[in-house]
């Protein structure tokens, strides 16, 4: 049943409008976006860069700073949501996200395998999960004028540079994947393959316009034939998720997963 493969499926998450969804069923592939365009600040404005000795690299000369930047601008990622096993946090029951990155509940929640597209990418993709800080690290450079030497050093310490983020961010629950990308006019794409299984919708797009809600139900069939719609809202259990046709309650907020299924040609309004 899908309850139980939605439960045992370890997963990975991805909040977004309505119109990028589309695109990225119609592309089947999710793209690298570029680390200055993320909303932390300490992604979008020069890191604090110390050299072997602790001395801030901001007192280097503005060309060995620009040759840290234009080599920061080549990496470029994904950023998905996990879930948190350890707070029982579940990835798609998260409403700062719907709210952030799906239009206010109006957008799309797509639930990938994490194992399928973990084996999507290649060697040279760093992915892992988030760890959230009060502070945020700076690195060393050990060769500011060397450009094959400050590559080195940022791969090196990739894990202070993309992999961790100040605590006021830990409710994204982020996993993240990291890509270098030499020519900085290309966009560049994961293929996610056969890795997406389920797109979960809002009920807030239903209880504001039924109609639309249809339409978005049969522009996301169309697009992404065999992958199962679920249906995510506070209604008769609390928070819920659905099936699309209310038939199968595959998890709510007061008993998880254990719940009776309904009787059959029971609806829900959710």
């Amino acid at each position: 049943m899908m309850k139980e493969e939605f439960m045992n499926m370890k997963k990975l998450y991805h909040y977004t409008k309505f119109d990028t969804a589309i695109k990225i069923l119609e592309s089947h592939s999710l793209r690298f976006g570029r680390l200055h365009n993320m909303n932390d600040i300490h992604e979008n404005d020069k890191l604090s860069y110390v050299d072997t000795t602790g001395t801030l690299i901001n007192s280097f000369p503005s060309d060995v700073l620009d040759a840290i930047d234009c080599e920061m601008a080549k990496y470029r990622q994904i950023s998905l949501t996990a879930d948190d096993d350890k707070k029982g946090k579940l990835g798609f029951d998260l409403h700062q996200m719907w709210g952030l990155y799906a239009e206010k509940g109006k957008g799309v929640c797509l639930v990938f395998d994490k194992e399928i597209l973990c084996k999507q990418i290649d060697d040279a993709v760093l992915h892992k999960t988030v760890l959230y800080d009060t502070s945020v690290e700076s690195f060393n450079i050990a060769t500011p004028n060397d450009s094959q030497g400050i590559q080195h050093d940022i791969q090196r310490q990739a894990e202070i540079l993309f992999f961790q983020k100040r605590k006021e961010w830990e409710h994204e629950q982020e996993y993240r994947y990291i890509k270098r990308c030499p020519n900085l006019k290309k966009e560049e794409y994961l293929d996610y393959g056969k890795a997406l299984k389920y797109i979960i919708l809002n009920s807030a797009i239903e209880d504001a316009d039924v109609n639309k809600f249809k339409k978005m139900v049969e522009d996301l069939n169309k697009y992404a034939e065999n992958v199962p719609i679920l249906l995510y809202g506070n209604g008769l259990l609390d928070y819920s998720l659905l099936d699309i046709n209310k038939t199968e309650i595959i998890w709510n907020s007061s008993n998880g997963y254990d719940i009776l299924i309904p009787e059959e040609n029971c609806e829900i309004d959710v």
